[in-house]
């Protein structure tokens, strides 16, 4: 349950935070970070404030952070820093992940999606350059690039930009303005470490690419070595920024897989913010699931499935309450139509035969029926499923103010309903069938289903919500006494999944099955939650206009958030 708290709270995190976002945007104010409470602890430097912006094409956060790069560790002491940061997880392109990092909103809005900026909306959300000139007029910013579309198509507003032929005269180029330049905002774009990775591996087993990003450490040290030497140093306050626009596709180890966006490796990144006055501060990675681990069968196909031939003990009439809860890990992005589970005739086009049946479609799940008395099928829909992640479906039939309602939730939390009360009995003489329902019309599941629960008893939505990401169930849960039938799904062996509950109704295997080990998380938050607690490339612009002490105006719709050092 420790684990289960912790997901709870990291959700209602994600709720209040989306609520104040709510709130604030019903208010026409300019927003900035109030000195008094969030302020970070280098406001007591004095002098001006100046930032050197070094982009790094291709660096896997955790391939930087094993290899040999002493000058970039060096700067962790004073740094806000994460090695699980993340680019667009959607986008493995480098102009979309350059227009995140220079204009502080996603790919949804700037719609930079290829490489010759076709339909993109930089006239809305212009490269954060320009918004630090809308307030500082006078500001010098300067850019040095190894990519033609980095200088040509990203460096608007910028006083002098510059393109070079090797990553070698890009960090010449910043070290000879650091000697002698007044520039309040210094940009570096580097991409030799995506050269490597693209042409050998992404991965530091792959020599090529550890030399290209220790090669890189050794220039971050000759440009922290320059800014230090500045004869006006002692006067400035400096902001370097270090990040990665995207990371590489590899394939890890199994088990350093646990089918969140951090195991999608082009996505790693990594984001350092250095100041001489900051504490120190490591963002890594947030809880991301309960760990759930044993043997089961893999559904697939018409030939691996289950069934129960004596199943009358699970037919629904039309005065019956009823949950129905299962995990399902589904080994395909989007399914059309295969059933997971379900008592009726045959799934066949047409929907004929009075019953039910759960099956999955596109991405998402339904619960679909057809009764007794209004002659026609109907659905209710549930949640998208995630390829390679187990998940909780939950179904129930309850009944309010005397009328009868479907709901299906996903990982606990309500989808939908539908009115039911017209339909009539969903009984039938039919089998209750796992995985492969025949038929025809419709296609052949690929799936995993364990701890399916079968509960006479509309089980409250609070209940469903605090166990679904449980992996079993006890004579501690509050409705344990209503169940009809409970099948683990993990026996390991044998022919039969068994039903451990009152009736012990065994599923009977059919088909060439095997008994598959897995050890996967459960109910992991979705990615855009998960990313909420780690920097993004589209969280740079804000906070280096928050570090320019320029108010963050609401009519730019930035997407990012500014991270503090406490």
């Amino acid at each position: 349950m420790q684990n289960r708290k912790k997901y709870k709270e990291i959700i209602f995190s994600i709720i209040c935070a989306l609520a104040v976002v709510a709130i604030s945007c019903n208010k026409d104010f300019v927003r900035t970070l109030p000195n008094k409470d969030y302020t970070d602890t280098a406001k007591a430097s004095f002098g001006q404030r100046k930032v050197l912006y070094l982009i790094v094409d291709g660096a896997r956060g955790a391939s930087v952070n094993s290899a040999n790069v002493p000058n970039i560790k060096a700067l962790l002491p004073n740094s806000i820093y994460s090695w699980v940061a993340l680019s667009d997880p959607d986008s493995t392109r480098d102009v979309s992940n350059w227009a995140n990092m220079l204009t502080g909103v996603k790919k949804e809005k700037h719609k930079v999606l290829s490489e010759d900026f076709t339909g993109n909306n930089l006239a809305t959300y212009p490269v954060f350059f320009e918004r630090i000139k809308e307030e500082k007029p006078n500001a010098k910013i300067v850019s040095f690039a190894s990519s033609a579309t980095f200088k040509n198509k990203l460096t608007q507003g910028v006083t002098t930009s510059d393109l070079f032929g090797t990553d070698e005269q890009v960090k010449t180029a910043v070290v000879n303005n650091l000697n002698t330049d007044t520039a309040q905002l210094i940009v570096g774009q580097f991409n030799d470490i995506r050269e490597a990775g693209a042409k050998y591996g992404y991965d530091n087993s792959y020599p090529q690419y550890k030399a290209a990003i220790e090669k890189f450490d050794g220039y971050v040290g000759e440009m922290i070595d320059a800014l230090k030497k500045r004869k006006d140093y002692a006067n400035e306050d400096w902001l370097v920024v270090i990040a990665s626009s995207g990371g590489g596709k590899f394939n890890i180890p199994p088990n350093q897989n646990d089918n969140t966006v951090f195991s999608n490796t082009a996505a790693n990144t990594f984001t350092i913010y250095y100041n001489p006055k900051y504490k120190q501060r490591v963002i890594g990675k947030p809880f991301t699931g309960n760990r759930y681990l044993g043997r089961t069968v893999r559904l697939r196909d018409t030939g691996i499935r289950a069934e129960i031939d004596t199943a009358d003990i699970f037919n629904i009439d039309d005065t019956t309450k009823f949950t129905i809860e299962l995990k399902v890990k589904k080994n395909e992005d989007k399914f059309f139509w295969p059933s997971i589970l379900g008592k009726r005739p045959e799934w066949s086009s047409g929907h004929p035969g009075v019953g039910w049946v759960i099956y999955l479609e596109d991405a998402y799940w339904y619960f679909e029926y057809r009764g007794t008395k209004d002659g026609d099928y109907h659905q209710c829909r549930g949640g998208d499923l995630q390829k390679g992640q187990w998940q909780n479906l939950s179904v129930k039939c309850e009944i309010r103010a005397g009328r009868r309602y479907i709901r299906t939730y996903t990982n606990g939390v309500f989808d939908n309903e539908i009115d039911v009360t017209e339909s009539g009995s969903f009984a039938n003489n039919s089998k209750l069938k796992l995985g492969y329902l025949n038929g025809n019309g419709h296609g052949t599941p690929d799936v995993y289903v364990t701890d399916i629960r079968f509960f006479k008893v509309d089980v409250p939505d609070a209940v469903i919500g605090n166990y679904a990401c449980e992996t079993s169930i006890s004579e501690g849960h509050p409705y344990y006494t209503f169940l009809a039938a409970y099948w683990p799904g993990t026996d390991g062996q044998g022919d039969r999944i068994r039903d451990v509950g009152p009736q012990a109704r065994d599923f009977k295997l059919k088909g060439n099955y095997q008994w598959e080990d897995f050890n996967d998380l459960i109910c992991p938050p979705p990615a855009d939650a998960l990313a909420q607690f780690v920097p993004q490339t589209a969280d740079i612009p804000a906070q280096i206009i928050n570090w320019f002490r320029i108010p963050n105006r609401q009519a730019w719709g930035l997407d990012g958030r500014v991270w503090l050092d406490q």
